[in-house]
C-alpha cells in the first residue's frame, strides 16, 4: 500500500459538478494517497451541490465545506486552508486534470517542499489538448509586470529545444524561480502562516505571485518541478470575469517592492534581456 501523504487538498468551486468529481477521479487515480480534500463551496447552487454530494459520497477524506462570501480567491483559500489538517497545503483549482502523465510529479514536489530552504512548489500546466503550455513557471518584466513562461508554446518543442533563447529551460527539470501560479501550488502550511497567507486585497489575479515574491522576501525559495505536467481546462469553472484594477496596482506594488523593476527577473536574465533588446 502506498504512502498516504501529508497533505490537504484545497479546491474551491462554484456550480459544475461534473468538473470538480473529473478533477477529484483523476487525482485519485493518477496522484498520491492525501490526508484529506477539501471542496470549498462559494455561493454554489443547491442543486449543485446536492449532486456533487451524491458524486463523491463513498469516498475516503473528501469532504464539502461551504463559504458563501463575493468571490475572492485569496480569502476563500485563507479560509479553507485555517480549516485544514495536513502539514502540507495543495492547492487546485477544479478545472485541473491529472493523466499518466502526472504520475509521481504531486509526490516529487511533496519531498521537495519538505526542504526547510523552500516555500512554494508548481508544475508545468497544459491547456486541454495536452499539446500547449498554459504555465511553465512566472518571470517579471522590467517596469513591475508578471507573465506565465511559455504560453502557447509546444510542450514537445519546450523539450527538444530546450538551452535556446526561445526555451532557456528544460521543463523537465527543477528550476528555482520567482513565482508559479496559484492554479496549482504546495507549500508547508507553516510557511504559509508564516507570512499570514494571502494577501486578501486581491480579488482575483496576482496573490498568488504576490504570495511566492513575500516567501522568497523571508527566505524561501520558490520551485518549478519538471518532469511530467498536469491539464489546465482554464477558467472552465466560471464566467470569464475581468480582473479589477486594483488587482493590478497591488500586483505592481509587491513587484517594485520585491525586485529592481530596471533589472527584471533575477531568476530568468535571459528573458528581461530578451524583452529589453526587442521592446516586447
Amino acid at each position: 500500500m502506498s504512502e498516504t501523504l501529508d497533505i490537504s487538498v484545497v479546491i474551491p468551486f462554484k456550480d459544475k459538478p461534473e468538473l470538480t468529481i473529473k478533477a477529484i477521479e483523476t487525482f485519485r487515480a493518477y496522484g498520491p494517497s492525501v490526508r484529506e480534500v477539501l471542496l470549498i463551496s462559494n455561493n454554489s447552487s443547491k442543486e449543485s451541490l446536492t449532486k456533487l454530494s451524491r458524486l463523491i459520497e463513498g469516498l475516503r477524506n473528501i469532504k464539502i465545506l461551504e463559504y458563501n462570501i463575493p468571490f475572492n480567491y485569496q480569502k476563500i483559500n485563507n479560509w479553507a486552508i485555517s480549516k485544514s489538517t495536513g502539514k502540507f497545503i495543495l492547492m487546485m483549482n477544479n478545472d485541473i486534470e491529472l493523466d499518466e502523465n502526472s504520475n509521481g510529479l504531486i509526490e516529487k514536489m511533496y519531498y521537495f517542499a519538505k526542504d526547510s530552504a523552500v516555500g512554494i512548489c508548481g508544475a508545468t500546466l497544459l491547456y486541454g489538448d495536452k499539446k500547449h503550455i498554459q504555465h511553465a513557471g512566472v518571470f517579471l518584466h522590467p517596469e513591475g509586470m508578471a507573465d506565465h513562461m511559455y504560453v502557447k508554446k509546444k510542450y514537445s518543442s519546450a523539450v527538444n529545444k530546450a538551452g535556446t533563447i526561445e526555451f532557456p529551460y528544460d521543463v523537465q527539470k527543477n528550476i528555482k524561480m520567482t513565482a508559479v501560479t496559484g492554479a496549482f501550488q504546495l507549500i508547508e502550511k507553516s510557511k504559509f502562516d508564516s507570512v499570514n497567507g494571502f494577501d486578501e486585497r486581491f480579488i482575483i489575479g496576482g496573490g498568488d505571485v504576490d504570495l511566492c515574491i513575500r516567501l522568497n522576501k523571508k527566505g524561501y525559495q520558490t520551485w518549478f518541478i519538471g518532469g511530467g505536467y498536469l491539464i489546465h481546462k482554464e477558467s472552465m469553472s466560471r464566467r470569464f470575469t475581468p480582473i479589477p484594477y486594483s488587482d493590478f496596482y497591488y500586483s505592481y506594488l509587491s513587484y517594485i517592492n520585491g525586485y529592481d523593476v530596471n533589472v527584471g527577473d533575477p531568476f530568468l536574465p535571459e528573458i528581461t534581456k530578451k524583452i529589453i533588446i526587442n521592446g516586447a
